[in-house]
């Protein structure tokens, strides 16, 4: 049986690299829409040609047009109604954050926990500082209610836990920028076992969380940036030692 060639040049061996495989050529119209919705010629609502105009606009089969249009209504940019055809699909806040939670839950890395806490406190500390000079009425009425609440009696570590959840989106929310939401309601949701067991066991006196909280919220109303800042920044670095000691007692047990 011959042998297979080989080189006995090392140098020529590490300049060669696998080539990679060619683009299909639905993933190359699902490009090109892409780059026509990006640029605004294609905006949402709009009703997209019939699957015969696109396959000889594209020069493409309308096999390939169709398996395009599959993708990109997997991906949610564009959507099919009885009647009405395809069209470009509004921006959906809850598909993309659907998105990012599924790619959470699916990582397997370890201390993924610490991990997102390293993103909140990039992402949340300037996201106060914006909603202090941003902050609207409306939204100043709903932290309150939130913080109130907070301090009832009676609460299961669920409904804390969710208090938790809405108190930092609205903060999001107040920034009047919806990427804040859309990047942050995951990364917190994820995390909402963890905060369900900071309510039910907390290692910690629970008005220090209601304090800090409170905190946060008064300096965002008096339009105090920096303090927003620093008030974050305590919050969050109160929150790695508490994942920090739930991580230590479940080792713990493991033992």
């Amino acid at each position: 049986m011959p042998e297979e060639p080989t080189t006995n040049n090392p140098m020529l061996e590490a300049a060669i690299e696998p080539l990679e495989r060619e683009q299909r050529l639905y993933e190359r119209v699902v490009e090109k829409v892409l780059e026509l919705i990006s640029s605004g010629q294609w905006k949402p609502g709009y009703r997209l040609p019939a699957e015969r105009e696109l396959s000889e606009a594209f020069g493409v089969s309308r096999t390939v047009v169709r398996e395009a249009v599959k993708a990109l209504e997997a991906r949610g940019v564009l959507e099919s109604a009885t009647g009405s055809g395809v069209s470009v699909r509004l921006a959906d806040f809850n598909m993309v954050s659907r998105s990012l939670q599924t790619y959470m839950q699916l990582t397997n890395q370890v201390d993924f926990e610490f991990r997102l806490n390293e993103v909140r406190r990039v992402l949340e500390v300037e996201m106060v500082a914006l909603a202090s000079s941003r902050i609207t009425p409306e939204q100043r009425i709903q932290l309150r209610e939130i913080c109130q609440q907070m301090r009832v009696s009676g609460n299961t570590a669920k409904q804390m836990a969710e208090l938790d959840f809405r108190l930092h989106v609205t903060l999001a929310e107040a920034t009047q920028n919806e990427l804040f939401k859309v990047l942050l309601a995951p990364v917190i949701n994820q995390l909402r076992d963890q905060i369900i067991l900071t309510w039910e066991d907390f290692p910690r006196p629970v008005n220090l969380v209601f304090d800090q909280h409170e905190a946060i919220v008064a300096a965002v109303e008096s339009g105090d940036a920096e303090a927003a800042r620093q008030a974050m920044i305590k919050h969050l670095a109160f929150s790695r030692e508490v994942l920090e000691d739930i991580s230590k007692s479940q080792k713990d047990k493991d033992v």
